[in-house]
């Protein structure tokens, strides 16, 4: 993927400080860097002849080998421009602080050489980096490796800690600002023990400092380094002496060996808030699922298949038990997944206990049908709700990241191209008026800077449950796709009887659980609904207030929730003024939000189906029929928050569904779109019909037997297999629906302050000889 995109996620996750103090310090790695260390590393670098004493006005030090800027140096080569740094922070490297630390890492300049990484799209290059004194690499044997993998890169990203991109041309420095935050968002995804990341670019002689973290992204006040050297001896300082973790390393999270298959593994540590606050570890087998954003902000989802073992280095499994491990971050206020679910559990036992004696509570199943009445008093009385669930074994919360300092600027321009100045006309006899005249464009203010949203810190979350399960992309049988769906679905209705909206439906948290149940051939296949970490109790009256924020997958998302707007609109009919100005009034209640309401969950489920039956089932096509399925399919599918007209028009209007499923739909589900269309004019009606009375709870029941009926209908067609034409670790599954159901497999939500992390392609930068 190019940069250029990856900037246009991040431009709106950055903020920029002005000033140091009070600024970006509050970034920067809190070493204890006193006047003591600056004024020792000013005359250590005095005596290795690196810096001397000048009398230029306010500047009275100079580095030697920068009596200019780099720009002016004669030599051709950027490389050797810059190549007097890596002298002086050998000297300061070689310093150990008033308070007794040591370097732990060391600057080096190889700008030829390629990267190499745990994940695809690593081939990019940087000018220089700050590398780890010692490997956060395990030892690794040679010999031991897979012939195809020799010889090992020596330089692996993670050992590079902090990141730094050198251009003397001004016509290079957007570029330089492109391979900065490429970089830094690549080592993000790539490595699971990255809380955040520090880069630096030097852009002639104006050095500037980016944080890059999971909550946002921070840029330094530019100073030039060659007429302020105590100021670079000062940041250089604060990432020579830092700590792993101070650079942004996770210390709970280790790289290890794994012995017995010879490949790359982590550790995690997390502590057993369940049971007896004792430290569990839990070593990785495979990935499930990783979400790899063009942006950095967002919940970086991973989720592992794991085996509990003793130690860091202890690794030999305690049990013969698989376990999934979930590692994510969530706003720091926010609730858990698990803190919601014994929320909902909670209510569901309170509704249980009333069946028991026999109280029913009418406006509960006001609405619901029998056949759905019965199946959920059957639930709520043998307790056996939780089946539908993720069962935790433990979970555990972490650190937190940085908050914006109160000085910080939002600036989305950081990115932009340099604005050209118009060639002055050389004609002596021209008349300048003409260059002078104002257009009406020119008195519309322009906004650079977006509002300041609300940054809200992100914090670690780790759970670890008992089901391993496959995720609904994943899913190759159609019967087991629709079994998955129905069990979600009626998960949907539990969490409805007890008020709460799930806000974040996907194929990405929807799963098939295999199991083997007694007295039974074969594996069973039940449907899972996990990720609750955006779960809400429903609040019908919140949309008098404000909108909640857009949370769920862009690919699946309900129609009111991307366009902020109610499909139901009572003021499309107008009314005609009077000439006196008089505009007939409305008595109907005014509304400034648009609030995730059961429906939207149900919404999300229909597009899920729908996107299931075009793009992982489908028909064979000739070349040119797969080009025009693209194009049909990304003017409905979309990886933006906004919401595509398109994908409005084929949701709203009965006509358009029926067209597309009669091109597109594969012939031998063709049974399927009756019931299909059934559902789409069901939920369209359900919206219409609802007006504004949120609280009418038998509006929102009536809609899930259309839900059932159209999964339902999955009977004959439920044999049809998903031809895959690349391998298991492969995202995609055609050449006509690759850029889709890769996407859908991306981050399963975000948040109106970054809907950015929607994207799933790897933030790879340009090839090799792009980068130099």
């Amino acid at each position: 993927m190019h940069r250029s995109e990856i900037l246009n996620q991040m431009k709106d996750e950055m903020v920029r400080c002005d000033a140091w103090s009070e600024g970006f310090d509050l970034y920067l790695p809190a070493v204890g860097i006193v006047d003591k260390d600056i004024v020792a590393a000013v005359e250590e670098l005095k005596k290795k002849q690196c810096l001397r004493d000048i009398d230029n006005g306010d500047q009275n030090l100079q580095f030697t080998e920068f009596e200019t800027d780099p720009s002016h140096i004669e030599t051709t080569s950027e490389k050797m421009r810059y190549q007097p740094l890596i002298k002086i922070c050998e000297v300061l490297g070689g310093l150990q602080l008033r308070n007794g630390r040591k370097a732990s890492c060391k600057l080096v300049q190889e700008p030829n050489s390629p990267s190499s990484a745990e994940t695809d799209g690593g081939n990019f290059i940087v000018d220089a980096y700050l590398k780890l004194q010692e490997s956060a690499m395990p030892p690794l044997k040679e010999s031991a490796m897979p012939p195809l993998k020799k010889p090992l890169t020596k330089r692996h990203i993670a050992d590079m800690a902090v990141p730094s991109e050198y251009k003397t041309r001004e016509r290079d420095f957007l570029d330089n600002r492109k391979k900065i935050v490429g970089a830094a968002t690549f080592c993000m995804n790539d490595d699971p023990r990255r809380m955040h990341v520090y880069g630096i670019t030097i852009e002639d002689s104006k050095m500037t400092v980016w944080y890059v973290s999971r909550s946002h992204s921070a840029k330094s006040p530019a100073f030039d380094f060659t007429k302020h050297p105590r100021e670079y001896i000062r940041v250089m300082l604060s990432f020579l002496f830092a700590t792993e973790e101070e650079l942004g390393y996770d210390p709970t999270i280790q790289r290890r060996l794994d012995p017995g298959t010879q490949t790359l593994c982590c550790v995690y540590k997390v502590e057993d808030n369940v049971r007896d606050k004792r430290e569990r570890y839990f070593k990785t087998q495979k990935a499930i699922f990783e979400h790899r954003s063009l942006c950095a902000t967002g919940r970086a989802t991973r989720v592992w298949r794991v085996v509990e073992v003793g130690s860091f280095n202890e690794l030999e499994p305690l049990n013969s038990s698989i376990l999934v491990l979930k590692d994510v971050w969530l706003d720091s206020q926010s609730k858990t997944e698990c803190q919601n679910l014994d929320a909902i559990f909670q209510e569901l036992e309170r509704l249980a206990d009333h069946l028991d004696k026999g109280d029913e509570e009418s406006d509960v199943f006001g609405g619901v049908d029998e056949n759905s009445k019965q199946a959920l008093k059957e639930c709520l009385k043998g307790r056996s709700w939780k089946r539908y669930f993720l069962s935790k074994v433990c979970d555990w919360q972490g650190s937190e990241s940085k908050k914006v300092p109160p000085a910080a600027q939002p600036d989305s321009t950081l990115f932009d191209p340099p604005t050209s100045t118009p060639t002055p006309s050389s004609n002596p006899h021209s008349d300048r008026s003409r260059s002078m005249t104002t257009r009406a464009t020119d008195l519309v203010p322009v906004a650079q800077n977006r509002p300041l949203r609300d940054y809200c810190p992100k914090r670690q979350y780790r759970v670890v449950f008992k089901e391993v399960c496959e995720a609904l992309h994943d899913v190759q049988r159609l019967e087991d796709v629709a079994t998955a769906l129905l069990d979600s679905v009626f998960a949907l209705q539990l969490m409805f009887l007890a008020g709460w909206v799930h806000r974040d439906i996907s194929s990405g948290n929807i799963y098939a659980y295999r199991y083997q149940e007694n007295g039974t051939d074969g594996a069973q296949v039940r449907g899972i609904l996990a990720d609750l970490e955006y779960a809400k109790h429903f609040d019908p009256d919140g949309a008098k207030s404000s909108s909640d924020p857009k949370t769920g997958t862009a690919f699946f998302m309900a129609i009111e929730i991307q366009k902020q707007v109610l499909i139901y609109n009572p003021r499309a009919t107008r009314s005609m003024p009077t000439l006196d100005g008089l505009v007939p009034q409305s008595n109907l209640p005014t509304l400034t939000g648009v609030i995730h309401n059961f429906e939207h969950d149900m919404e999300s489920i229909f597009w899920l189906f729908l996107w299931t039956l075009l793009v992982r089932f489908p028909s064979e096509r000739s070349p040119e029929q797969k080009k025009e399925f693209a194009g049909v399919l990304s003017a409905i599918f979309q990886d933006t928050s906004l919401c595509p007209p398109e994908r409005e028009r084929v949701f709203t209007t009965l006509d358009a569904l029926d067209s597309l499923l009669k091109h597109w739909l594969n012939p031998e589900l063709q049974p399927i779109s009756r019931r299909l269309l059934l559902l789409q004019e069901a939920l369209v009606v359900g919206y219409y019909q609802r007006e504004f009375n949120f609280h009418d709870r038998a509006s929102y029941a009536r809609l899930y037997p259309f839900l059932s009926a159209a999964l339902e209908s999955v009977d004959h067609p439920a044999q049809v297999i998903i031809k895959r034409k690349y391998n298991s670790a492969d995202v995609g599954v055609g050449d006509d629906n690759t850029f889709s159901a890769k996407a859908a497999r991306g981050e399963s939500s975000t948040d109106a302050a970054s809907s950015r992390t929607l994207h799933h392609q790897d933030p790879e930068v340009e090839e090799n000889e792009e980068s130099s």
